[in-house]
């Protein structure tokens, strides 16, 4: 059990850093495209630029109500891929206390 939360706690964290590189391939997106906008929303950043991922959508439909994952994929990206990156280092750091009283 132990072993099961410790990584589940390094996936968190460690999924923390791709967040981080996405929100940033964002900004600069924004940045340097004058056809991107800084308030794209996480499924036209994932549908157009980063498209290999956009197989997410498919799989929070299947676990998610579908009014839910709309309104998550609708969702400013560089609001959604920052706040990912707190609560998933929040969240890893948190179980690995946990583990480490067991």
């Amino acid at each position: 059990m132990k072993k099961a939360i410790i990584i589940f706690a390094w996936v968190s964290i460690i999924g923390s850093i791709g967040d981080g590189l996405i929100a940033i391939y964002c900004i600069l997106l924004s940045v340097f495209q004058s056809s991107v906008e800084f308030n794209i929303t996480v499924d036209q950043l994932l549908k157009d630029h980063i498209y290999f991922l956009y197989w997410a959508k498919q799989v929070a439909y299947l676990v998610m109500p579908h009014s839910f994952v709309n309104w998550l994929f609708g969702l400013p990206a560089l609001v959604y891929f920052p706040i990912r990156v707190v609560t998933s280092v929040l969240i890893g750091w948190w179980v690995l206390r946990i583990a480490k009283k067991i």
